[in-house]
């Protein structure tokens, strides 16, 4: 039997998946139907509750308004009856009391049944005294006991004057709550069903529920995000599903009825088809799964066959071929695998040669490239001594440096750096360079050097996306003075010597926009005096922001802490090579991060000399000091 005709019947029998899948979307879907049909039936439950009560507390109000009306605070004696009257109106009314507007209390009844148990209605909350009274707004208190044992609270409502509408007092009720019990165990009859009363502070302030009934220690998942429904743990740990619904009308000390009902009796009949659907949609998945193995047995062999080869081949082993008996597609394909590894053979081998004729092209325009720098300055190490070393991140760089030779005896050397790396940045480097030999005899002064190289390369680079960071220092024929102007690099460093050489390292203020980039500038100048002994060092960012395995930067510190425990009578060239080697040490088997290049510079023996001769002769010594 061929592996198509095996394959046709494994997917015969795999056609079962998608029942499978029908079945667990079918579970899912009706698991969450059933859940939200549960939250809208108990949340329907708790919204009628709570319109329930809401309807009691507006009649009681309006009953209340409509005699606060007839009030007159002014008249004690018409008052006490009115009151009377109005206590006696209604069987849910347990006293009244009317107040003025100071707050007084001018007419106080209660109802014939406290009346005949003597029991004292509760003192009248002040706070809602003072909001009737000052502005106009009524309100209620908290569900509390009364000597009688009765749930009872209180309304506070303010009396308007019918002529002018000011406020002339206050109206006070003593309300029994029994009403309000009454409506929440008519509101879950005969279902297994807790209802309660909330305030805003989720106290329980009214229940239904039987003795030992103790509420949630938390109702957190009703007000969590808004909702009004959740799954929670009930006041006996069991988990419970409840509904949350506010009193209108809806304020900040509002109460809320909560409808609870225990989880584990809601779900029940949901959870039993649940369980029927998935055991049938898990006895079909099995059958199939186990018809999938068995015919996956029988193409186990000639699989890992193919699998090795193709490890075989990841791993670099292009030689290795397949051996599959032919026959059938399995050993088809083994043969076209056999051809694509003997494809694979002959490209790599043909890109390894391109790859060796790449890089030996590229070690050529290295070697070019550091046949571009200098060598040695075109003067003698008697006038200045300078030593330069450059090694690029890559076979190519864009790092470089050069010594020129200006009228009037004076010398001048130039580093920069292109950025990027790689080919662009050294074929912009060697642009750079030449343009800045054929402009260097052109200017006096280094900074406008600098804006004649802006100008000139700026096209190039822009168009590439790149600039380049250059700086030109200009020794005077005696080279006592340094002139310098900075595009980008980073400050030269000096190092004091002879008579200063306790003094520490410092870097030379001096900064500007590197060439090319969109923003134009005026590149500045500075001089600085050199002293016989004093050493100037140029370097590019590579040297600084050179770094490890662990990604530490060399950094500035380390550099001038290198530089200042350096030996003054150490050379240029000496100097350099130690602080390359540092660097070296430093990064360790570390990918290079930028091109690396220094230059050193130090006033020659010579000029030391004609100093020391100069300052003899401006100085002479007193007669008889010598014998």
């Amino acid at each position: 039997m061929s592996i198509t005709n095996r394959l046709r019947w494994s997917y015969l029998i795999t056609s079962t998946l998608p029942l499978l899948l029908v079945g667990a979307l079918l579970i899912t879907v009706l698991l969450q139907v059933q859940q939200r049909n549960a939250f809208a039936t108990q949340q329907a439950v708790a919204d009628r509750i709570a319109g329930n009560i809401a309807t009691f507390l507006y009649d009681l109000e309006q009953q209340l308004l409509r005699a606060a009306r007839e009030l007159r605070p002014d008249d004690r004696v018409a008052l006490a009856a009115s009151a009377q009257r109005l206590v006696n109106s209604s069987p849910d009314l347990r006293a009244i009391t009317v107040l003025n507007a100071n707050g007084e209390q001018v007419a106080n009844s209660t109802s014939d049944l406290l009346r005949a148990q003597e029991i004292m209605p509760a003192p009248v909350d002040q706070a809602l005294i003072g909001d009737a009274i000052s502005v106009g707004q009524g309100g209620r208190t908290a569900i509390t006991r009364g000597d009688d044992g009765q749930p009872r609270f209180q309304i506070v409502l303010p009396v308007r004057d019918p002529q002018s509408g000011r406020i002339s007092g206050a109206l006070a009720a003593e309300v029994s709550a029994a009403r309000l019990r009454q409506i929440l165990r008519l509101g879950v009859q005969g279902e297994a069903r807790s209802v309660y009363l909330i305030d805003a502070e989720r106290t329980v302030q009214l229940s239904d529920a039987v003795a030992g009934w103790r509420p949630p220690p938390s109702l957190e998942a009703l007000f969590r995000d808004g909702q009004t429904v959740a799954e929670y743990p009930g006041g006996d740990s069991r988990l419970v599903l409840g509904a949350r619904a506010p009193v209108a009308p809806v304020t900040a000390t509002s109460w809320s009825v909560v409808v609870e009902q225990p989880s584990a009796e809601f779900f029940v009949e949901v959870y039993r088809s649940l369980i029927l659907l998935a055991a049938l949609v898990a006895l079909v998945g099995a059958l199939g799964l186990t018809w999938a193995l068995y015919q996956a047995r029988r193409l186990v062999n000639p699989i890992k066959a193919l699998t090795a080869g193709a490890q075989a081949l990841a791993g670099g082993h292009l030689q290795h071929r397949i051996d599959v008996e032919p026959g059938d597609e399995l050993g088809q394909l083994a043969s076209a695998f056999n051809q694509m590894a003997e494809q694979l053979q002959r490209s790599l081998s043909e890109i390894e040669r391109q790859n060796e004729h790449l890089r030996h092209g590229l070690i050529l325009a290295r070697d070019i490239q550091q046949g571009l720098l200098p060598g040695a300055p075109p003067w003698r190490s008697e006038i200045l001594s300078v030593c330069g070393r450059s090694l690029p991140a890559s076979e190519v760089g864009g790092d470089f440096y050069t010594y020129l030779t200006l009228p009037g005896g004076r010398v001048a050397i130039a580093i920069g750096d292109i950025s990027g790396k790689g080919v662009a940045a050294a074929l912009l480097m060697a642009l750079a360079s030449s343009t800045l030999e054929s402009q260097a005899h052109h200017f006096d002064r280094p900074a406008e050097l600098l804006r004649a190289m802006h100008e000139a390369l700026r096209p190039r680079l822009e168009a590439n996306h790149m600039n380049a960071a250059l700086l030109v220092a200009v020794f005077a024929d005696d080279t006592r003075t340094m002139t310098v102007a900075n595009a980008g690099m980073i400050a030269p460093l000096l190092v004091p010597g002879g008579a200063d050489g306790l003094a520490p390292p410092r870097f030379i203020e001096v900064g500007g926009l590197p060439i090319g980039t969109a923003i134009s500038g005026r590149y500045h100048e500075a001089t600085i005096d050199l002293a016989p002994g004093d050493t100037v060092l140029f370097l590019s960012d590579g040297i600084v922001e050179a770094h490890n395995r662990e990604g530490e930067l060399y950094g500035f510190e380390r550099l001038e802490r290198l530089v200042a425990e350096l030996p003054p009578e150490l050379g240029v060239s000496g100097l350099v090579q130690r602080i390359i080697d540092a660097v070296l040490a430093f990064v360790g088997d570390a990918d290079p991060h930028d091109d690396i290049t220094i230059i050193a510079t130090r006033p020659g023996a010579r000029v030391a000399r004609e100093r020391e001769a100069g300052d003899a002769r401006a100085h002479p010594e007193p007669a008889g000091a010598r014998r």
